[in-house]
């Protein structure tokens, strides 16, 4: 029997002598000193097993600890390091996967662990007034009385032109900070901050029930609120042992095929505005009222649209709705079919986007890009095909690929991924399974851990749930598709003229609430700059 790829990363890890256990069939747990963390992430990084998606703290009372997710289609290795609460710390994996450097300094400024060696040590995510030694996500942690501390003002350099934007600013639809340094007209140096619409929605888990949590963490995103739920469902209902019924699945991945649809429409408007094509911004905006409205018929809200219960959903689709539905996603695809004609044809258009930043296969796989934008690249990241979900088997997807890596390709992805919503939406409707809407879940969750993947329309959401047998979760751990494909935004800036800056950022489909936290990358600086990072990769991949 062929060796599978779990078995082949066992294979690395456990030859030391390792303890190793499958809390699922999917997972791996290797338990990791920290003295041979990076020992064993060059491992699976020299083997190429799959890709950093995440890192997820936990306070164990004693010991803090540290689990570092490598995901490889629907297999996951979790790599798990223990520190001592009172001196914690743990080495920096920087230099073999650059992309790892905001999931430290999260890990770092929440948790207070101290990540060695590390490229980048300012603050991440909390206020500049919050004290140094204080640490939100740790159980002894009260967040509720917090003192603000004095912020010293930093002496800026000379010799630098650096160009602000935000945190309000009437071009951004939400609150972020951006500098840019350039040298003229080229941008030399590029830096982020977010967390202005930060709301600790990981800490307020732990106080809330299951059944709560369900609907706040709906909230972490008004535009994917669907998949937040669902993702949050799977993971609850797998430590649980429960399964929706196949019913329940469709509609699950229904919904998310038109929170998709949505999603892209918006984001086709929202770029067109930003290249100056406002007829188009004005007609895509129009249009995606056609499955607002929808979404607002099936589900009771255009926005949160509360469609899943634990256990599966609490709407159903009759004929009239099924009926409504296939007309809302004619008139969609003929209208598509226009606007792929306009972003492939006007020559306006395709001098902002076409061999504008370039990003290839190998720059986004070593800046962990996910979603559209890795398949613009020509890297195949779709959780709905690598590691189906939901109904996704029964019904599959099949990945938008391009090859070119500009922000053309990075269009032209979404806007043919549309097409693919179109037909499975029509594939669902069509072969709907008879069937209840709802398996009975328990109100105490026995104990356990569980990792929840699902594809969320800018690339894949991760969840970590950890339950100690209450009616309350111990740990929920969210990793938008935003926080990794960020990095890679100001990554293409740097180089590039300022007038390209707005549709570079506009190219990976941001979202700042959805990350709910704050992230101050430095893209250039006295240590390591990107460029750097990305040369170090490529001599250790070599």
């Amino acid at each position: 029997m062929p060796e599978s790829a779990l078995d082949r990363a066992e294979t690395l890890l456990d030859s030391s002598g390792r303890d190793a256990n499958r809390p699922e069939p999917n997972r791996l747990d290797v338990r990791v000193d920290p003295k041979d963390l990076l020992t064993a992430v060059a491992s699976l990084m020299d083997a190429r097993w799959g890709y950093l998606s995440a890192i997820t703290g936990l306070d164990n009372d004693s010991q803090l600890e540290a689990l570092y997710h490598f995901c490889s289609g629907a297999d996951i290795v979790t790599l798990r390091a223990s520190t001592d609460r009172a001196d914690a710390s743990l080495p920096s994996v920087c230099r073999l996967i650059p992309s790892a450097g905001v999931f430290e300094r999260e890990l770092s400024e929440l948790f207070g662990i101290d990540i060695q060696d590390a490229p980048d040590t300012s603050r991440l995510l909390l206020p500049d007034d919050w004290p140094l030694d204080v640490f939100p996500l740790r159980k002894d942690t009260d967040v509720s009385n917090v003192p603000s501390v004095p912020v010293l003002s930093q002496p800026s350099e000379k010799n630098r032109f650096v160009v602000p934007i935000g945190p309000q600013h009437p071009a951004l639809k939400e609150p972020g900070h951006f500098e840019f340094t350039a040298d003229g007209e080229v941008v030399t140096a590029a830096s982020l901050r977010l967390g202005y619409a930060h709301r600790g929605i990981e800490k307020a888990t732990e106080s809330r029930s299951w059944i709560q949590d369900l609907y706040l963490l709906e909230r972490v995103c008004g535009i994917c609120s669907h998949v937040h739920a669902l993702a949050y469902s799977l993971g609850a209902e797998r430590l649980a042992g429960v399964t929706a019924p196949p019913r329940a699945q469709a509609i699950r991945e229904l919904v998310s095929e038109m929170e998709r649809i949505h999603s892209h429409l918006l984001w086709l408007g929202v770029t067109a505005h930003e290249a100056g094509f406002e007829s188009l911004f004005m007609y895509t905006w129009r249009d995606r009222e056609t499955i607002m409205q929808l979404v607002e018929d099936l589900t009771g809200n255009r926005v949160n649209y509360s469609a899943n219960v634990l256990g599966g959903v609490k709407i159903d689709i009759d004929a009239a709705r099924a009926h409504a539905l296939l007309n809302g996603v004619d008139f969609l695809e003929q209208r598509t079919r226009h606007y792929l004609e306009e972003v492939g044809g006007d020559e306006t258009f395709l001098r902002r986007t076409r061999h504008i930043g370039i990003m290839s296969a190998h720059d986004a796989e070593v800046l962990g890009v996910v979603g559209p934008s890795a398949r613009a690249s020509g890297v195949l990241r779709d959780i709905r095909a690598e590691a189906p979900y939901a109904a996704y088997l029964q019904f599959p997807v099949e990945p938008v690929l391009r090859h070119t890596g500009d922000l053309e390709a990075r269009v032209l992805a979404r806007v043919l991924e549309l097409f693919e919503s179109y037909r499975v939406i029509r594939e669902l409707l069509d072969n709907l399974p008879a069937g209840p809407l709802v398996a009975r879940m328990p109100r105490r969750i026995r104990a356990g851990e569980t990792i929840s993947r699902v594809e969320a329309p800018r690339g894949e959401l991760f969840y970590f749930l950890k339950s100690n047998g209450s009616e309350h979760p111990e740990r929920i751990k969210i990793r938008t598709p935003t926080l990794c494909n960020m990095s890679s935004a100001l990554h293409l800036t740097v180089g590039r003229y300022l007038a390209d800056v707005p549709m570079l950022l506009a190219g990976v489909d941001p979202c700042f609430s959805c990350n709910d936290r704050s992230v101050h990358l430095n893209v250039a600086g006295d240590t390591w700059t990107w460029q750097q990072l990305s040369q170090h990769a490529r001599e250790f991949y070599a």
